[in-house]
């Protein structure tokens, strides 16, 4: 089953960025075309029609790096960037939101520009410095849109699997192995979505074995998204342990240290992973 977390359907003007973010730029469409978001590619545009792209978006994003997008070269002339970043702040009112993402860190930032753009943010526009492309769609998500509650059936079951649909290629292959022995309950979840997941999960949760958030790419979704489980269904008080399991071809080791005291983690060649739910689930049923 896969719940949808969103009720209303919008597009994002991604404006064009400075070469040394390119390929966090091509990233991040990446995130926003797996989340379903309609794209406007400021790259396709040239100057002069840069406002009418604007105007046919809900709202732009813009990735800023080390150089600035304005006159890097002090030669007076924006770069394509800069043209966008002032066409959209120009445009920003209620019906148009501007999110500007910065991932590099800017801690006692000495980028002059970088800081009189955080300096000169307006209503409607939104600066971010979270390193994560998927966290940060996510909260362009949450602005953008109103959940919706409706209510899904659950039903008993030994595994209540849960992951990123970013995810869902291996996260289904774990699945297989496992529904040929146990009875498992999937949930992927969709950056793409109309229904407020919350209340679902805790019911479904509350009637299962265990609980499971796997991950394999989306390290920086699942580790907040664990925790936060955790403690909306009773922390260590709840009748459902959590396991938090990841890919070792892509698991951080900061990720482990997030969990502990608080729940198990582990972290496992990807066709180990199967195993390793079992032998959580053995070890809850032997209590």
């Amino acid at each position: 089953m896969v719940i949808t977390l969103y009720n209303r359907k919008f597009t994002v003007f991604l404006a064009a960025a400075s070469p040394d973010m390119d390929d966090t730029r091509e990233e991040l469409k990446y995130v926003l075309d797996n989340a379903s978001i309609e794209i406007i590619d400021g790259n396709d545009y040239k100057a002069e029609s840069v406002e009418a792209a604007v105007l046919a978006s809900d709202c732009s994003v813009h990735v800023l790096g080390k150089t600035d997008i304005y006159t890097p070269d002090g030669d007076g002339y924006d770069t394509m960037a800069g043209v966008q970043f002032r066409t959209a702040k120009s445009k920003c009112n209620k019906e148009f939101k501007m999110f500007v993402w910065n991932p590099v860190s800017t801690i006692n930032s000495t980028n002059s520009y970088i800081n009189s753009i955080r300096r000169d943010v307006v209503e409607n526009t939104f600066y971010t410095d979270k390193p994560s492309p998927i966290i940060f769609v996510e909260d362009i998500r949450n602005i953008m849109n109103v959940k919706e509650s409706q209510s899904q059936q659950h039903e008993p079951t030994d595994i209540f699997f849960l992951y990123n649909d970013l995810d869902s290629d291996t996260a289904n292959g774990i699945y297989n192995m496992l529904k040929d022995f146990q009875k498992v309950n999937k949930l992927g979840i969709s950056m793409s979505s109309d229904v407020d997941y919350n209340s679902y999960i805790s019911d479904q949760l509350a009637d299962s074995q265990i609980g499971v958030v796997y991950y394999n790419y989306a390290g920086d979704w699942a580790v907040p998204f664990a925790r936060q489980i955790w403690k909306d269904t009773g922390g260590n008080s709840s009748k459902t342990p959590l396991l938090v399991t990841a890919n070792s071809e892509h698991a951080k080791e900061d990720d482990i240290k997030a969990f502990k005291g608080i729940m198990e983690c582990t972290v496992d060649e990807q066709l180990r992973i199967p195993l390793d739910i079992k032998v959580f689930l053995d070890k809850k049923n032997q209590k």
